[in-house]
């Protein structure tokens, strides 16, 4: 990765400490109290120093207290049990898809893209190729009148 001058929180460094705390605290056993330490040992990565903190726990206290809710959206447009998603792959879907539903000043281009460059750093193509369908569909659904815009 390439190194650039930081001035205002980074979100992209944010995300990614996200995924990993998210990946962590499923692994775990979804344990909510597991939360703290786990932001807590995201917060003290070295090559992390500029995230926007307050956007990971933004995020992972999003994700994780809606969890059943964005997995009920995500089952709608997944051919497949979600029981059988990757942890991982679910995850970054997971986010993206809380993002999309809870940040509208975010463009959901920027959101899916965001995604796509986490699963480019943790996973395989076809993973990447299955977040991208799922995504676009979940846009089409919360997005509607954003992509209809841009088509």
């Amino acid at each position: 990765m390439h190194k650039k001058k930081v001035s205002t929180p980074n979100r992209h460094q944010a995300r990614e400490s996200a995924i990993e705390v998210l990946y962590a605290w499923q692994s775990g056993g979804g344990d909510d109290a597991d939360i703290p330490s786990l932001i807590a040992g995201r917060l003290e990565e070295e090559d992390r120093t500029f995230q926007d903190q307050a956007y990971l726990r933004e995020l992972v206290n999003g994700v994780t207290q809606n969890t059943s809710d964005l997995d009920s959206d995500i089952s709608k447009v997944v051919n497949r049990s979600i029981r059988s998603v990757a942890n991982l792959e679910l995850n970054i879907v997971r986010l993206a898809l809380w993002e999309m539903k809870q940040r509208l000043e975010i463009p959901y281009k920027v959101i899916i893209n965001e995604a796509l460059e986490l699963a480019r750093d943790y996973t395989d193509e076809p993973a990447r190729g299955f977040i991208n369908g799922v995504l676009d569909k979940l846009a089409q659904q919360f997005r509607q009148t954003e992509v209809s815009n841009r088509q």
